[in-house]
């Protein structure tokens, strides 16, 4: 019970005024999963607080249910995939000891075995993401697995991942602020 509030009290510490202050690396949580808002991110219920968890190792194609122009081909349904597999269930998250956008990074597992992040990678709802777990090979094997089988994501011939994704936007979005200024001026 110590261990759950001492987690408790970290965690909102964490959020409450915006800090990345973060629990050590392999502390483990359990709670109820809901809300999955898209392939990679889910809230945790934990003893009536919410927690937003980011999965880690896996990186999901974007997902804004209010925005499609910020929407990647199989976001929606990476999001609807780790919505059937979790949403509602008890879910055990081993964290990393990372905040990312106030989220908190673990690796969920449902169950004894599932391991969530593996198994996204695996039926291609999600790239490996090597930048954050370099040495997992099984993310490695499971990602080259899914686009052999052309499964998921990997059905299109050159999916673009969310990172190069993200950037474009940005830099997008970016040109066109600069060409606001530029007609201001003008």
């Amino acid at each position: 019970m110590k261990m759950l509030l001492s987690i408790l009290l970290a965690i909102s510490l964490c959020f409450a005024d915006g800090t990345n202050i973060c629990l050590a690396d392999g502390a483990w949580i359990k709670g109820i999963a809901q809300d999955v808002n898209d392939g990679d991110t889910f809230n945790l219920i934990v003893a009536g607080q919410i927690i937003k968890v980011r999965i880690y190792g896996a990186d999901s194609p974007e997902y804004r249910s209010n925005s499609p122009k910020l929407t990647q081909p199989y976001g929606k349904e990476a999001g609807d995939a780790l919505r059937t597999l979790i949403d509602g269930k008890e879910i055990r998250v081993k964290l990393t000891g990372d905040c990312n956008f106030n989220r908190l990074v673990g690796e969920p597992c449902l169950g004894d075995s599932l391991n969530v992040s593996l198994w996204m990678i695996k039926n291609g709802y999600a790239w490996w993401s090597k930048k954050h777990s370099e040495n997992r090979i099984d993310f490695r094997e499971a990602e080259e697995e899914a686009k052999s089988k052309k499964l998921g994501l990997w059905t299109d011939n050159n999916p673009i991942a969310p990172w190069n994704f993200s950037s474009r936007i940005k830099k997008k979005n970016g040109s066109k602020e600069s060409e606001k200024k530029k007609s201001k001026k003008n």
